[in-house]
């Protein structure tokens, strides 16, 4: 029974993996087909497509050393104990090469 668990675990990992390939070329193909034909949205039987604009921000060296002295210091705290965290059980699943 316990086997039957672990497999079935493993049975939906792989079918989710490649469903979210499937999904993402077809979102590369909807995404052009929109912005291709100028519109910002497409009405269908299925539901509403928007294309969006997502920021991607640049920062200046000022920025990035701020950022490394941050995890830098990070760091420092986490191995001298001044940081503390907590432990929580998470799953990893690590398939087999088939």
């Amino acid at each position: 029974m316990k086997d039957k668990l672990y497999e079935d675990y493993a049975v939906l990992d792989a079918q989710v993996k490649l469903l979210q390939g499937q999904r993402d070329e077809l979102r590369v193909e909807i995404v052009k087909d929109i912005v291709d034909s100028g519109e910002t949205a497409v009405k269908t039987a299925v539901g509403n497509f928007t294309i969006s604009k997502l920021k991607t921000w640049t920062y200046t060296p000022v920025v990035a050393e701020l950022n490394d002295r941050l995890k830098a210091r990070k760091a420092t705290e986490e191995s001298t104990g001044e940081a503390s965290f907590e432990e929580k059980p998470s799953l990893r699943f690590n398939q087999i090469k088939l």
